[in-house]
């Protein structure tokens, strides 16, 4: 690191007492006595080996070396007010949260307990397409698919499990003879695990005339909440209701489950940022990471 062969205050008191060309006057000013504006400046000079300053009786001016370091002190100092100032007094940008719309609403008591404390302004960004480049737009990103697990710098937020969950009122309709499913399956168009997967792994099938399509997550936990079918989703998203006891999910023990790793936190490393961007990402992963089964750790008591 390079370092200034003098410090900074000698500096200070140097040019103090070369704008009035009066060490009484600098002292004042600085609120030290004369003696040791004298005392600093000498020692300056002595540092420097030059003479910065004529002296006659009990008065001073510059002398031609004090002149130009003057100058050019005055043009260092002005660059570092103008910047300080400019620190000071700019308008801190919002911190900014990325994330898919059905992981979001994980995220809002977050959200809320942030806005409670008024601890920032904040920016919640919500998009079905996760962008694998842009994420590091924002200071903090939740990023899901199987992509994402490729991003050396993110860190898993706990495997996705994914298995059948209805209401409690469509349960015993699940079953209705030998190995067929009855009951309506709704699919999510951009979902990552597929039904014929998990029908396939558990020996199941279902009827292709009974099957709801949608293109958002939020739009299938409607439907379920209605009580039209049954959907495979990630337990992530699903913990909520389950917690309620709006919805319940296929027994664990009968019925194979798919895993994923699929879900993922970003956090800026703009070095002004992450402080405060990490104590936001605690909260979110205290909120949104899953136990070994796939339950959010909060609910589950993990």
């Amino acid at each position: 690191m390079t370092r200034f062969p003098v410090h900074l205050n000698s500096l200070e008191v140097f040019a103090e007492a070369g704008r009035y060309q009066s060490f009484r006057r600098a002292a004042e000013n600085l609120s030290l006595t004369t003696s040791a504006v004298s005392q600093s400046v000498r020692k300056l000079e002595e540092r420097l080996g030059v003479k910065l300053f004529l002296r006659t009786g009990n008065s001073v001016t510059l002398s031609p070396e004090g002149i130009y370091l003057l100058r050019e002190i005055e043009t260092g100092f002005r660059y570092m007010r103008n910047g300080l100032n400019m620190l000071r007094h700019q308008k801190v940008k919002p911190l900014s949260i990325s994330s898919p719309p059905a992981i979001a609403a994980l995220i809002m008591p977050v959200v809320q307990e942030l806005m409670s404390l008024d601890a920032s302004d904040l920016q919640l960004v919500s998009d079905e397409n996760p962008d694998y480049v842009a994420y590091k737009n924002y200071d903090i990103a939740v990023l899901y698919g199987h992509e994402a697990a490729g991003q050396a710098e993110l860190v898993s937020l706990g495997p996705d499990v994914f298995i059948p969950v209805y209401t409690p009122e469509i349960a015993e309709r699940v079953w209705i003879s030998g190995e067929n499913i009855t009951v309506p399956l709704l699919i999510n168009e951009t979902a990552t695990v597929r039904w014929e997967h998990w029908l396939k792994l558990n020996n199941l099938s279902a009827p292709e005339s009974k099957r709801l399509q949608f293109n958002r997550a939020s739009h299938i936990i409607s439907a379920l909440l209605d009580g039209v079918g049954m959907a495979l989703e990630s337990l992530r998203l699903m913990s909520p209701y389950i917690q309620r006891g709006e919805l319940v999910c296929w027994p664990l023990g009968e019925a194979v489950a798919i895993h994923r790793e699929l879900t993922f936190l970003y956090v800026t490393d703009d070095p002004i940022r992450r402080a405060h961007a990490l104590k936001v990402a605690e909260l979110i992963i205290e909120q949104c990471s899953t136990n070994e089964v796939g339950l959010l750790r909060k609910y589950a008591g993990a």
